[in-house]
């Protein structure tokens, strides 16, 4: 028996249906895009669905025997599908996994958004253009009625892409603070300016603060530095503080601005 359902592979959503299945006597054998496939059993066990390295999944396959796999093309990871016990195990340790499939189902939510608003643009200017170099006129009612209609389709998905793009950044947040991976997590850019320096200040010691980037500096020992960083202002200004003089630099907020 096949079903299609269109869920993210590994998510929490997919499991629940997968093991709601299962109690209904059908076991998963298999998964192609979209389309699942079960098979009636007498004692279906229970999917177990986590995050695996495709190398990792390749050396265990022969021990492992997964009931389905499932690649993702964006990155050398899989989705494996397991038949446990009640007993059996809790996957832990795929967190790190779990926020690539996330951040990248993300951004197609968001490059759905985009390409909706695209599409209506073209649609609609191909419409005039189409109405204005006719030697026959298009029925207002039709053009209207076929404008609306475009229009419609593309407001639900847009909704739709928005409503997938905000529930997915809650798991990615949730995953960032699990893992600590902030690595293209979007942060506040401030601007530190060193000054009266004989060489270049070493950031290293500064680490904590965030991640520290060299912009510009002169001959005169002025160094201004980008960095990207969670913390505020005043814990910034704080923190260099304890080594350098508070004459010797000044911290620019995160609009580039000088605070007042």
């Amino acid at each position: 028996m096949q079903k299609i359902k269109f869920f993210l592979k590994g998510s929490a959503a997919e499991s629940r249906w997968l093991n709601r299945q299962a109690q209904r006597g059908q076991q998963l054998t298999g998964i192609f895009g979209y389309c699942y496939q079960f098979k009636a059993v007498a004692q279906p066990g229970r999917v177990l669905v986590e995050y695996l390295p495709t190398e990792t999944l390749i050396a265990m396959v022969d021990t492992f025997h997964p009931l389905a796999s499932y690649h993702f093309k964006h990155h050398r990871l899989a989705a494996v599908y397991s038949r446990i016990t009640t007993n059996d195990r809790v996957v832990k340790g795929d967190d790190e996994y779990r926020l690539k499939v996330v951040r990248q189902a993300r951004d197609t939510a968001l490059n759905w958004v985009n390409g909706a608003v695209v599409v209506f643009w073209l649609m609609m200017s191909a419409a005039i253009l189409f109405a204005n170099q006719t030697r026959f006129m298009i029925p207002t009612d039709t053009f209207l009625s076929g404008l609306g209609l475009g229009m419609l389709l593309c407001s639900l998905l847009v909704t739709t892409s928005i409503v997938a793009a905000i529930r997915l950044h809650r798991q990615v947040r949730t995953l960032v603070q699990l893992t600590g991976n902030d690595e293209g997590t979007w942060k506040p850019t401030f601007h530190v300016m060193f000054r009266h320096q004989k060489d270049e200040p070493d950031t290293e010691q500064f680490a904590e603060l965030g991640k520290w980037l060299l912009s510009v500096h002169n001959n005169k020992g002025d160094y201004y530095f980008d960095l990207r960083s969670n913390l505020s202002e005043y814990d910034i200004r704080n923190t260099l503080k304890k080594v350098i003089n508070k004459e010797d630099f000044t911290v620019m907020s995160c609009f580039g601005l000088y605070p007042l």
